[in-house]
């Protein structure tokens, strides 16, 4: 009866599997859970939310930073391997206009897997944002197969964040 319903498909496979580690220390989540429908509906990308439980926003992988506003809330780098990245600092965090952010990177500057970004006071986070999810998003994501958050508690620049399947 369920036959003409139901069929029977190999599963997808993959050329490369990319692990891509945490910028940030804390609790990685999905992304459906951050409070913005500009993020939920991948307007900026697609990948993962997270919890931050330290001071410091890092690198993922080797590359050149292309956009640091002078509120130092988010960042964007594109790694050498052509990956292009967005990383914010809590919900609506623009609105703190740079208080409580330190911008350690510059635009253009290149950096290392692991190199400090940005810093930030998360407890002034706490007090001034309705949310400190970070949204940690690739933004390039036509050539993927499939992103997989690894949704677990992580160290920033030694746990991975998410695996990227070309």
């Amino acid at each position: 009866m369920f036959t003409s319903i139901v069929k029977a498909t190999a599963p997808k496979t993959y050329q490369k599997a990319l692990p891509v580690n945490s910028p940030l220390s804390g609790k990685i989540m999905s992304i459906e859970q951050l409070p913005n429908a500009l993020f939920t509906h991948g307007m900026y990308g697609d990948g993962v939310a997270i919890e931050p439980a330290g001071y410091q926003l890092c690198a993922p992988y080797a590359g050149v930073v292309t956009l640091l506003p002078v509120t130092g809330h988010c960042i964007a780098l594109t790694a050498t391997n052509g990956l292009r990245f967005y990383m914010q600092l809590g919900m609506n965090s623009h609105t703190m206009l740079g208080e409580g952010f330190k911008r350690i990177a510059k635009i253009g500057q290149t950096y290392q897997a692991g190199d400090v970004l940005l810093e930030f006071d998360l407890i002034k986070m706490r007090k001034s944002l309705d949310s400190t999810l970070c949204p940690f998003l690739l933004q390039n994501t036509k050539k993927l197969m499939a992103i997989q958050g690894h949704f677990h508690q992580v160290m920033a620049t030694q746990d991975v964040a998410m695996t990227l399947f070309i």
